[in-house]
């Protein structure tokens, strides 16, 4: 009697355990049939406070999805990501901020387009300037978006310090002149009128060559530019020298950085020569950096008033350039298709705007979405630009942009070999 109780029981057991393997097997069926979401590798630019923005732009990502973010971030990108593809183990997902290089790789074949990822390229076209989705275009086929602008047109000064001193600050239609001559007003009165720092590890130079289009394309024009890009205008132009000449007139003049010269500014990392003119006291009047400056400024100095403590006004001459971080892709797998829907979206870059530091340039991001009149003011400066120009050596990408971050260095500690410096970098084109 007692035996065949056993036997009913193990008999019931047996049932309710091949029961539960048969749901279980279901179970398992289901979830294959759903995304497969797990981690994408992306090698972007990013450190410091513009990495923490960008993992709390993608945190929302990873918490809906259940997927995961392995991030790499180098100012060496360009090396960096032409090694690991010729070598065979591309990221998933590239974020640098030139095109020269996503234009090779997607001639070659390299790349995954848009369309590849459902809902994506439809997105992108309907969100998008046409500008910068040609930017994005290569043979036909849209292989990138821009996630993040950012203004090059923008000088950052203090407020306060001018109030007191009586500067007023310059306008678009303001002239070079406009600018040496508010140098000279300030210098004058004891201060150095400018901070300027351009170490930037493997890719130091890289903010002089910003100062250096900005000057080129205020003075010589669009048409001039866009020649330097294509190739028709080459580096030893002497309409390219005179702007380099002009930063020049910047970086060298005696008391003019408070650097001191071409030794101090090429040993000053970028994000560190933003900080004297907001020392208490200011120890620059001045610093010229793209639109991203001010995270650092707030990074650094948290209790100072956006609009108030700093604030910028545009470089003098109208045109603008602007640089911006093109999204692209290796593959087309369920996870990378879900992270570039995501980054696409105007959801993920309401985030990073409204933690400051970060120019949308997709139509559903509203200007009301910006945190303060000063990220606003940018937002409307690339908008509303009657010049605006892609930042010349992320147009132009690969061993001549390096070479144009390396004459910047050059030309800093040897001013007299200017023209030899602009052979070598027209040679490396």
């Amino acid at each position: 009697m007692l035996h065949s109780k056993r036997s009913r029981l193990l008999l019931i057991l047996f049932a309710i355990t091949a029961f539960a393997g048969l749901a279980f097997v279901a179970c398992g069926d289901d979830e294959e049939e759903g995304p497969q979401i797990g981690t994408v590798d992306v090698l972007g630019i990013w450190g410091d406070e513009e990495l923490v923005s960008f993992e709390a732009m993608v945190d929302p990502w990873e918490l809906d999805t259940g997927g995961s973010m392995a991030f790499t971030g180098t100012r060496d990108i360009t090396t960096v990501l032409t090694t690991r593809v010729e070598g065979g183990n591309p990221p998933d997902v590239a974020i640098p901020a030139e095109v020269g290089r996503f234009q090779q790789f997607a001639g070659e074949g390299k790349l995954t387009p848009l369309s590849a990822c459902e809902g994506l390229e439809e997105a992108v076209r309907a969100n998008y300037p046409q500008g910068f989705i040609d930017l994005g275009t290569v043979d036909g086929v849209l292989y990138g978006f821009f996630m993040k602008a950012d203004t090059k047109g923008t000088i950052w000064y203090n407020p306060k310090f001018f109030a007191d001193n009586g500067y007023e600050p310059l306008t678009a239609a303001s002239t070079w002149d406009d600018l040496i001559a508010l140098s000279d007003e300030i210098l004058a009165d004891g201060t150095p009128p400018w901070s300027v720092g351009v170490e930037s590890g493997e890719a130091s130079g890289w903010p002089g060559t910003d100062w250096i289009q900005q000057i080129l394309l205020n003075e010589a024009g669009g048409a001039v530019y866009d020649g330097v890009i294509d190739g028709s205008v080459a580096f030893t132009d002497s309409q390219v020298k005179d702007a380099w000449e002009k930063f020049g007139q910047i970086s060298l003049t005696e008391g003019y950085t408070v650097q001191g010269g071409a030794e101090g500014i090429n040993a000053t990392n970028f994000i560190d020569s933003t900080y004297p003119p907001f020392e208490s006291p200011p120890e620059a009047a001045l610093v010229y950096l793209g639109g991203f400056a001010s995270g650092f400024i707030t990074d650094q100095f948290a209790e100072a008033v956006v609009g108030e403590d700093f604030d910028f006004f545009p470089f003098p001459g109208g045109g603008v350039t602007g640089g911006a971080n093109i999204v692209y892709a290796f593959n087309d797998d369920e996870t990378t298709c879900s992270f570039l829907n995501y980054l696409a979206s105007a959801e993920a870059q309401r985030v990073w705007v409204d933690r400051g530091g970060f120019t949308s340039v997709n139509s559903q991001v509203s200007l009301d979405s910006y945190p303060d009149a000063v990220s606003r003011a940018q937002a409307e400066q690339l908008a509303g630009a009657e010049v605006f120009r892609f930042d010349l050596d992320d147009a132009i990408g690969g061993a001549l942009q390096l070479a144009f971050f390396d004459g910047v260095t050059q030309y800093l500690a040897n001013p007299e070999n200017l023209d030899s410096i602009l052979t070598d970098i027209e040679a490396s084109r």
